[in-house]
Order: structure tokens, then sequence, then C-alpha cells
């Protein structure tokens, strides 16, 4: 944009200057804004405005999100569905994991009717304690 002093004269037209930018009123207060050599505003023609800085707000967001996932409370479901995995994964490790180098067993009994065994029979818990 140019900007000047006009002097249009024309015979029968009004020499009204409203549409015109005056040179005083380039970077001036309630005038036309300029820039600088980089085309960004000069310092004196910012406003001064009261906010965070690109890196502060970057900064209070990880703050905030590191907050909030090491909550107890949050992400329950998450939570919820990785202790099931755990869980999953512990017996599969149990089962595939283990070296077994005997033949294990376990049985269960309601009651000992027709059996002979020796030890303690703990009724409570339905089985025989040696």
């Amino acid at each position: 944009m140019a900007y000047g002093n006009v002097n249009v004269a024309v015979p029968g037209v009004s020499n009204d200057e409203s549409s015109y930018l005056k040179a005083e009123q380039a970077g001036a207060p309630g005038g036309v804004a300029t820039l600088d050599a980089d085309g960004k505003l000069s310092e004196s023609q910012r406003p001064t405005v009261d906010a965070y800085t690109k890196d502060q707000t970057d900064q209070n967001i990880s703050t905030a999100v590191d907050a909030h996932n090491s909550a107890d409370t949050a992400h329950g479901d998450i939570r919820a569905s990785v202790a099931a995995m755990r869980g999953s994964i512990n017996a599969i490790e149990l089962k595939f994991g283990t070296n077994v180098t005997k033949n294990p067993f376990s049985a269960t009994f309601s009651s000992l009717d027709g059996l002979t065994v020796t030890g303690v029979w703990n009724a409570e818990q339905a089985r025989v304690e040696f």
C-alpha cells in the first residue's frame, strides 16, 4: 500500500479527502498499522496480550496430562482390561512355562463314603489333610 500526500483537484468534483490515507495516520493510534522489514507489526503497534507462550502452554498441558494419567481413578476401563490380561498371561505362563518333572494331580471330594483314607478330614474345605 502506498501512502502520502494526494492532490486531486478535478473541476466539479468534491475535494473530500476522507477516503484517502494520510501520512500521519500510518502507524499512529487510531490510524492504520504498518509492517516492519520482516512483514510484522512493529513492537510499538502490538497490543498487550495476557496469554501463555507456546512453551508455557505445552508444559501446562504435559503436567495436567501426566497428573491425570497417574491418578488412581483415571482410565478405569483400561486398568481393568490390563489386569484381566495380566491374569490370563500369568495362567498361560503357569501352564506352559512350568517345568513339570512328576505327575501332578488333584482330587476333590464332597464326602468320604466308600473310601478308606488315612488322615484328617477337613469338612469345611472338603479335603483330606495328612
